[in-house]
């Protein structure tokens, strides 16, 4: 180390970037040190609001599964079970086992019968997690609801509404099915025959597409004028008849092609050449050489 750069006691020199830092830093101290302080909260907050979010999902799930519910699926659910359901989707909202026990909740209300109580169940996880994959289900949950309070006119608007919005949703079969029963008990025939032709089209090996079938099929019975008249097929000219001309006529002068005449003539270019006889007088009759490349 040479003179320049060391003290009389050995320690370096400060350099000027380093003094410069100093200063600013005995100047902003305080400034710093707030700083620091909020930069730590902020992280201690993200932190602490990560852990809280976690543990909430693991109490909700612990007490949605704490429900006691029949071994069988077969079997009615138990006394208060739908309650409890709402407990926990009132003492757990906005985490997803809060909206799990919504949709459970609205199931077994509609199981038991209580279908006002099971649309407003769906409902409220519609609007409460409005970002979830099961908002279809929900929605088919409220329309089915309305069915079966024999609303068919807002239920056929809640099935209608779902398929413009979730036209791939996995409940969209079940959903044409209900609305085509629907509109033939509105005596909306036309559309109801529609709804089951597409299912039956789109689905033709399962269970839905066997039921639409059958629903279209007695449609059918009880109403023929529904029948849809098969496409008039095209008339094609039969060679040699009265308008076997007609289809091929050139834009010229020349006279009309007659298949009838035509006769195979063999030449050196492998292939077919098909020609016509002169049958009238004026322009020469036209040659039409076809190869097949036999």
């Amino acid at each position: 180390m040479d003179a320049k750069s060391a003290q009389p006691h050995g320690r370096p020199v400060p350099t000027p970037g380093l003094i410069r830092f100093q200063a600013w830093l005995l100047v902003n101290k305080k400034r710093v040190l707030i700083g620091s302080i909020i930069v730590l909260a902020l992280g201690l907050a993200v932190g602490s609001a990560v852990t809280y979010q976690s543990q909430r999902e693991i109490r909700a799930s612990q007490a949605l599964s704490e429900i006691k519910t029949p071994n069988s699926a077969a079997l009615p659910p138990l006394p208060g079970t739908a309650d409890a359901y709402m407990k926990v989707a009132r003492e757990h909202k906005g985490t997803q086992a809060g909206g799990r026990a919504l949709l459970l909740a609205g199931t077994t209300f509609f199981v038991q019968g209580q279908y006002d109580d099971a649309q407003k169940a769906f409902a409220q996880f519609a609007r409460d997690y409005p970002a979830s994959p099961f908002v279809p289900q929900a929605l088919y949950g409220v329309a089915t609801s309305l069915e079966a309070q024999k609303k068919p006119g807002d239920a056929i608007a809640k099935f209608e509404e779902l398929r413009r919005r979730y036209a791939k949703s996995p409940v969209m079969d079940d959903t044409k099915l209900s609305l085509g029963r629907l509109y033939e008990e509105q005596d909306k025939l036309p559309q109801a025959l529609d709804l089951y032709e597409e299912l039956v089209r789109a689905n033709q090996y399962t269970a839905i597409g066997s039921e639409a079938g059958l629903r279209m099929e007695d449609l059918l019975a009880r109403h023929p004028e529904l029948k849809k008249a098969p496409p008039t097929p095209i008339q094609v000219p039969t060679p040699g008849g009265p308008n076997s001309n007609v289809s091929v006529r050139m834009l010229t002068n020349r006279p009309p092609l007659n298949f009838s005449n035509m006769v195979r003539r063999t030449s050196s270019v492998p292939g077919m050449v098909l020609t016509n006889k002169a049958i009238t007088t004026g322009a020469a009759p036209m040659r039409l050489n076809i190869n097949t490349n036999k």
